[in-house]
């Protein structure tokens, strides 16, 4: 199924200039963005990317504290930061908040393709927050070959059943990334890891559930780690995703992130 979710990561990553990619994966970080990000880590954006985008990435946009920053949105300025090494299969969690402004996207995603290897196809995992949706984890897998059909598999997650509200609570998510399966977890009102959600590698039955992602689909290349938070430009596709944006300013705070490799 073709969704404009993916469409717009696709649009983000574009502009990133082609890299060289170490054989083997980086290891373990976190990040606690005391002051800032660990600049050994990420690399902050600068660039537009054009529709459904409404707004040109700015590491100007990306504020720190004491212990946490914030990645702000205002009319025409977003933000985001993408990790300088490539990382394998593992965990990848972390801790943040959003406001409510309609129109706008807050994430933690992993992403490669063509535009770091030529040839390799575009993998992705993500976990999106889309205040246009209401209190929900929007979660995907995307998969196209260079030149080749896009598909997806998303499902959005309400958090209310674990008693957390993205706008009101310091929600820690994340995300283990294995060969065979992906699980999507958070941490629920009494700090106890719940599973959200679980896809499958197909297991070669001939028959691809619910579940299941196609073997040919599933992510195996190592990838960035990336956060960013934006808006979209009120055109048709930006109405789909991420909704309706009323020129208002947004943020999203980030308390850390973390990569455990497996």
């Amino acid at each position: 199924m073709k969704t404009l979710t993916g469409l717009c990561m696709a649009a983000t990553l574009a502009t990133t200039a082609g890299v060289s990619i170490e054989a083997t994966a980086a290891g373990y970080f976190k990040d606690d963005f005391s002051w800032g990000f660990n600049s050994t880590i990420w690399q902050p954006r600068n660039g537009s990317n054009g529709t459904p985008f409404g707004c040109t990435f700015n590491e100007g946009a990306i504020s720190p504290s004491s212990h946490g920053i914030t990645l702000s949105v205002s009319d025409g300025t977003c933000s985001e930061l993408q990790s300088k090494a490539f990382y394998g299969y593992g965990k990848v969690q972390g801790s943040l908040k959003t406001g409510n402004t309609a129109g706008t996207v807050s994430s933690i995603f992993t992403y490669t393709s063509w535009w770091d290897s030529p040839g390799r196809a575009w993998q992705e995992i993500d976990i999106e927050f889309l205040p246009s949706l209401g209190n929900v984890v929007h979660t995907n897998v995307i998969y196209q070959p260079q030149g080749g059909q896009y598909q997806s598999w998303e499902q959005d997650v309400p958090l209310g059943q674990y008693g957390l509200n993205i706008q009101n609570d310091l929600l820690t998510i994340g995300f283990d990334w294995s060969e065979t399966q992906i699980r999507w977890y958070v941490y629920d009102s009494s700090g106890n890891e719940q599973t959200v959600r679980v896809v499958y590698k197909d297991n070669g039955d001939g028959y691809i559930a619910s579940d299941e992602i196609p073997a040919y689909a599933w992510p195996v290349d190592n990838t960035k780690i990336m956060i960013n938070h934006w808006h979209g430009d009120n055109s048709a596709e930006a109405f789909y995703f991420p909704g309706q944006y009323y020129h208002q300013t947004a943020w999203a705070y980030y308390d850390f992130l973390e990569y455990i490799p497996h």
